[in-house]
């Protein structure tokens, strides 16, 4: 797939989403919420590595046909609130494969099986695997997803003139508060000196 066509594909399930619950118009876009809530997909928690026995470097895992992904729990905001960047990133990227990937990977729904179901995961994704191109565009549409073009250029023209670029006046501002903040460190420590 194209760059453009993956981020229409962001672009139009962010579109859906936003015809069913609201617009998004401002940042963060709630990845997990798009997944669970509008996608009708199960995401859960759990130790990867434990989980399916294999390396440590498993930050998300997919089941197209039980409709779940699980995240490790490394991972967990609620537990681990600094992760909370790298949470919406790899939400972000299990829902690009869905979205990207499901016709190639899902099993024929009309073959039956002969055996029991294999209960591993339809993908699972590795840091150490990066560099395929299955993991490099569902990590392009989780770009996409978590920063849509559109709020993102409409915040940038909230912020500069109408030619996209900031003004004098705001530059001007944030050298003053730059030099005010600086001038009062160095007053703060000129004064903790001489009160010693």
């Amino acid at each position: 797939m194209t760059r453009e066509q993956i981020e229409g594909e962001a672009h139009h399930l962010l579109h859906a989403y936003g015809e069913k619950y609201g617009h998004l118009t401002t940042p963060p876009i709630p990845a997990d919420e798009i997944l669970n809530t509008y996608l009708k997909v199960s995401l859960d928690f759990d130790d990867l590595p434990r989980l399916l026995r294999v390396d440590a470097d498993i930050f998300g895992a997919t089941w197209l046909e039980r409709k779940q992904v699980i995240i490790d729990q490394s991972l967990d905001p609620t537990n681990h609130p600094e992760m909370i960047g790298r949470y919406n990133f790899t939400v972000g990227h299990e829902t690009g494969h869905l979205q990207l990937h499901r016709a190639y990977l899902e099993k024929n729904r009309d073959q039956q099986e002969l055996f029991t179901v294999d209960q591993s995961p339809t993908v699972v994704c590795r840091s150490s695997q990066a560099k395929e191109r299955i993991e490099w565009q569902a990590d392009f549409f989780s770009s996409c997803l978590l920063m849509p073009k559109a709020i993102i250029n409409a915040h940038w023209r909230s912020r500069s003139n109408c030619c996209g670029q900031i003004t004098l006046a705001e530059i001007k501002a944030r050298q003053d508060r730059f030099n005010s903040d600086r001038n009062k460190r160095k007053t703060s420590l000129t004064l903790s000196a001489f009160a010693v």
